[in-house]
């Protein structure tokens, strides 16, 4: 049932006062605005940010401030209800975060659980979450590639518009090598901004090369290009930039799988969407960090032009495909 105006104001006190003693840097103003209880727990947006007991809360408060410059909390308009001695509520927050000079404001949906003991309300859990976590902070999961190739199958995606004139489109998957890894190891503060980098590097070369950016989920990108060779250009480009971020962040040096594949003419749309995306997707699994592994056909269609050499390919076996299949990786200055 709704909270009644005073139970509602003296919540709204203290989810105020936690947000401003952990932006002003108050950790153990913050920690005390939680339950003693030995249960009390706070569930953060992060794949290890599942804290229990007040020690590790506190603990949790002080690495977010780590690993940002600066970093405050913009609380909206919270629904608060309430039951005897027990509330809860629910509502957004922005997270406004500044590392490497840059600020970025970051959406989050909040959750809380309150008891009020001898007059005074105090948390009993908190939870923050992404609206879509996936998309949103990237966290990555083995069938990142897989869940692309699915969404667009379920989605119909039209591509006709990106045909090349003999009616093929050249399909580029790429993906973030070891992610899950290098999130848990950066917080999720400093992975969400280095995926911000990634994804501004992608796009990058997207644009330049005139791809179209299909679908993305997590750290995975599905493009499409008319045309073969702008496709393996905008690889190379990637990879280069990705390269170059790497060696003036070291502490944060990406390892990037590019997997491409140029469909058969496309004449109905779920022949399209099932063998030839699965097919491309396929390739960038067997891809290593920092590698560019392409088709047989893609390879065809591109090395007349004599500017891409490409290494001794190499028999795969795809997941779902029936046979062997001969994939190349593009040489790499």
């Amino acid at each position: 049932m709704k909270a009644n105006p005073r139970t509602e104001a003296a919540i709204l006190e203290v989810l105020s006062q936690v947000v401003e003693r952990a932006s002003s840097g108050d950790v153990d103003g913050a920690a005390t605005l939680f339950a003693d209880d030995p249960d009390v727990f706070l569930l953060g947006s992060g794949v290890d940010e599942a804290r229990t007991g007040k020690a590790a809360i506190r603990e949790q408060i002080m690495r977010d401030l780590n690993q940002s410059e600066a970093l405050s909390w913009i609380l909206s308009p919270q629904t608060i209800s309430a039951a005897g001695s027990v509330a809860w509520t629910s509502g957004d927050v922005v997270v406004r975060v500044t590392m490497g000079g840059r600020t970025m404001d970051i959406p989050h949906r909040l959750t809380t659980v309150l008891e009020c003991r001898d007059g005074a309300w105090r948390i009993q859990q908190l939870h923050l979450s992404f609206a879509n976590g996936a998309q949103v902070v990237g966290q990555s999961y083995p069938t990142n590639l897989e869940a692309v190739a699915d969404a667009v199958g379920r989605e119909r995606v039209d591509l006709q518009a990106r045909t090349a004139p003999d009616g093929t489109v050249t399909l580029l998957f790429t993906d973030i090598e070891g992610s899950t890894q290098m999130a848990e190891q950066l917080g999720d503060l400093r992975w969400l901004a280095l995926l911000r980098e990634h994804n501004a590097i992608v796009r990058e070369q997207i644009a330049q090369y005139g791809g179209f950016e299909v679908k993305t989920i997590g750290d995975a990108f599905m493009v499409a290009f008319g045309s073969a060779r702008r496709a393996l250009l905008c690889a190379i480009g990637i990879q280069q930039g990705i390269s170059r971020h790497g060696a003036d962040h070291r502490e944060q040096a990406m390892r990037v799988r590019i997997g491409l594949h140029a469909g058969e003419p496309v004449r109905e749309g779920n022949d399209f969407h099932g063998r030839s995306v699965v097919f491309a997707s396929r390739i960038t699994g067997e891809a290593s960090g920092g590698e560019i592994l392409v088709s047989a056909l893609l390879r065809e269609l591109t090395e007349s032009a004599g500017d891409v050499q490409f290494d001794a390919g190499r028999e795969v076996v795809l997941k779902g495909l029936t046979g062997t299949h001969h994939v190349f990786p593009v040489r790499l200055a």
